[in-house]
């Protein structure tokens, strides 16, 4: 957990989930959530994200008052590209972005009708 005690963990994203766009929209609503909910509140970003997704979300955190570090793990690479703690045990058991936020990366519903031509229309076919 990038030098981080699992019990004082908030949030763990992925690098799929951190570099999305629905992520990258609703990163300081996140902040602001967490923050408030569980001061005070810290961000290890990995540096295995690109420079310019690093710099984003660490600017929106530290704007958020979010104290954060891009974290170079010498010894292990960890899974998470973002990992959101406090200072101290909350024992949170599911620490995942689809646990906290369940509707924030939810794909849009795919229309599976196909597309009624006019005649279909018409007579009700």
């Amino acid at each position: 957990y990038m030098g981080t005690f699992r019990e004082r963990m908030l949030l763990t994203l992925s690098f799929t989930e951190a570099t999305s766009k629905d992520l990258q929209e609703h990163f300081p609503a996140i902040c602001q959530y967490l923050k408030d909910k569980y001061p005070p509140l810290f961000l290890k970003i990995s540096p295995n994200l690109s420079d310019s997704i690093q710099i984003s979300l660490m600017k929106e955190a530290q704007a958020a008052g979010i104290t954060t570090t891009i974290v170079d793990e010498k010894i292990a690479n960890s899974p998470y590209a973002l990992l959101f703690h406090t200072d101290h045990a909350v024992d949170l058991e599911n620490v995942s972005l689809d646990h906290t936020f369940p509707n924030l990366l939810k794909e849009a519903p795919t229309k599976n009708a196909e597309k009624k031509g006019f005649w279909q229309k018409l007579f009700g076919g």
